[in-house]
């Protein structure tokens, strides 16, 4: 009974990180539309999916060591310990496939966040040097003509001869 909890909490956790797997692809197309407002909403939910992420696997590790307890084994340190520890092959297959299936979906988050994070370097260049090409040189904050102090009288001589 404990193992079907627990195939219940993995699945959840599985059906979450596909659902956090959407949120960054949809972050990806307003980065690119450069759509603020709506980059900002899925932020929130994102930040909302990640709380809940962290509660389940909270939840998952006291499913394990309940389980463990119950199998009167040591409580597994990794997924392969894991699997190599249930007796009941149809729930170890079930188990194995789901786990799969999250690992999966964990690799295609990290690769499409990595995407998300190249556009926001690249974006934050663009803005950096269309500043830089808006903001006033040094040289050209002083005030009056260029070259001024450059300029002397052509026909005065230094002996006047009128004196």
């Amino acid at each position: 009974m404990a193992l079907q909890v627990l195939l219940e909490t993995i699945n959840k956790l599985h059906t979450l990180h596909r659902s956090l797997l959407e949120i960054s692809r949809l972050k990806t197309e307003h980065l690119k539309a450069n759509d603020m407002d709506s980059l900002q909403k899925q932020l929130l939910a994102e930040k909302k999916h990640v709380q809940a992420t962290a509660q389940l696997e909270q939840l998952r590790i006291k499913q394990t060591e309940i389980w463990a307890a119950a199998a009167g084994i040591p409580v597994p340190e990794t997924v392969t310990e894991l699997l190599e520890t249930i007796n009941d092959i149809t729930a170890a297959k079930q188990l194995e496939a789901e786990l799969i299936g999250l690992t999966q979906a964990v690799t295609e988050l990290k690769t499409q966040e990595a995407l998300n994070q190249q556009l926001l370097e690249q974006s934050m260049q663009f803005v950096q040097i269309s500043l830089d090409m808006l903001a006033p040189s040094i040289s050209s904050l002083n005030y009056g003509t260029p070259n001024q102090h450059e300029q002397r009288p052509q026909n005065r001589s230094l002996f006047d001869s009128k004196a």
